[in-house]
């Protein structure tokens, strides 16, 4: 038997209960700080590109998107700690921030060699996957997708 006092037990949970929300707190704040700092970097770069040339040359194209994906990318990285935060189902969230990561990766896919067919091919793969689990996951109503208009 454990001689535990149950008022110390409960202000030791009570603590942890605070430590968590505290690094909850602090992962949003991180996320909300990179994605400034990504829309900031991307504003600067469209300003660039805008007063320089109206043509962008591929690389400048790719990597235009690639920013643009990335502010995305962090955005759906926040809503899934709010979500995590309220208590909410973060799956569909989570394959979302997934489907834009992967389209992401493959829209700014430079591959070399002999490893670019099998190296696209496993991104479409992934691509794939990940998008037959969302579909799979709205059709069973596992849980809500959230469709905001």
């Amino acid at each position: 038997m454990s001689n535990h006092n149950p008022k110390t037990m409960d202000r030791f949970v009570d603590v942890l209960h605070w430590a968590v929300l505290a690094i909850e707190v602090l992962v949003a704040l991180a996320l909300t700080a990179l994605a400034a700092g990504a829309l900031i970097s991307l504003t600067i770069e469209m300003w660039s590109v805008a007063t320089s040339r109206i043509v962008l040359t591929h690389a400048e194209f790719t990597n235009v998107m690639g920013s643009v994906l990335q502010v995305f990318i962090l955005v759906e990285l926040f809503r899934i700690a709010i979500a995590y935060m309220k208590h909410e189902n973060v799956i569909p969230t989570v394959l979302e921030a997934t489907l834009v990561a992967v389209a992401r990766k493959l829209i700014v896919f430079e591959g070399v060699g002999s490893s670019y067919l099998p190296s696209a091919l496993g991104l479409a793969a992934l691509l794939l996957a990940v998008a037959v689990s969302w579909w799979l996951l709205a059709r069973s109503n596992a849980c809500e997708i959230a469709v905001e208009n």
